[in-house]
C-alpha cells in the first residue's frame, strides 16, 4: 500500500522545509513523516521571494511512502 500526503501546510521546519526555524506545527508534522517512514519530495523552492529581504523557500508537502 502506498501512502501519498500532500499539499501547503504552512509548517516550519530547518532540515525538512529551508525555513530558518522549527515551531510546534513543522515538528509535529516533521516526526510524523519520521515514524511513517514518508520522503519529502519537493527538494527546491516553491517561493519565489516577491519582496527586498525575502527569501526562496518550500511551501509545499508531498509526502509518501513510495518515492
Amino acid at each position: 500500500m502506498e501512502i501519498s500526503i500532500l499539499g501547503d501546510f504552512s509548517v516550519h521546519h530547518q532540515l525538512w522545509l529551508s525555513f530558518p526555524f522549527i515551531d510546534h506545527s513543522g515538528e509535529l508534522p516533521f516526526n510524523f513523516a519520521i515514524l511513517q517512514d514518508l520522503e519529502q519530495l519537493v527538494q527546491h523552492p516553491t517561493r519565489i521571494p516577491d519582496y527586498l529581504g525575502d527569501t526562496l523557500n518550500i511551501l509545499d508537502l508531498v509526502l509518501t511512502s513510495n518515492p
